[in-house]
């Protein structure tokens, strides 16, 4: 059951890498695939500090209240999450500028930008008992295969995703996530 709080957790941190290989899509900005490694190693390192610091925070509490407030943080993340997609704007994806080539700079200000979302999710599924390895090893694979994806999709005509839609499937997938962890 760690295994499937790992998949869930990885996907529900990502979906922003999603968003963002798909806004370099849209504007012909192709991310290569050292960038996109690179920018999932940040990520990856992101997640595995948060899950680590959370397991640090796991020793200090007894094991039944560390189950409740671990899996309380997801939920109330995911709620966050699912409420802040109804105030924002439709065009939010479209909003933003992005300069015609990828600096390193940009890609590990693009990575550290990605691992912050893992920080907080990280320490309350750590907290809940998701395990550091299998949930930073399926981070970094999803977030290289999400922006990959992404910035496909973002090429074409026919897909696109608005940011709204994509805070609402993480906040649910947090939801889930903090459900499973306190269930199981």
């Amino acid at each position: 059951m760690h295994l499937i709080s790992s998949v869930i957790f990885a996907l529900s941190v990502n979906i922003d890498a999603f968003l963002v290989g798909m806004s370099y899509g849209i504007r012909r900005i192709r991310i290569p695939l050292w960038q996109n490694l690179l920018i999932s190693l940040i990520s990856f390192l992101g997640t595995v500090l948060s899950l680590f610091l959370g397991r640090q925070i796991l020793t200090l509490l007894p094991a039944f209240l560390a189950d409740y407030l671990g899996s309380g943080i997801l939920f109330i993340l995911g709620i966050y999450y699912m409420l802040k997609s109804f105030h924002m704007p439709q065009n939010s994806l479209h909003s933003e500028s992005i300069p015609p080539a990828l600096p390193v700079r940009e890609i590990l200000l693009l990575g550290a930008a990605l691992s912050l979302n893992n920080i907080g999710i990280g320490i309350g599924a750590s907290i809940s008992g998701t395990m550091l390895l299998p949930a930073a090893v399926f981070t970094f694979l999803t977030s290289a295969l999400f922006l990959l994806t992404g910035n496909h999709l973002g090429n074409t005509s026919r897909f696109r995703l608005s940011g709204r839609y994509a805070d609402l499937l993480s906040g649910g997938t947090l939801v889930l996530l903090g459900g499973c962890n306190l269930i199981l």
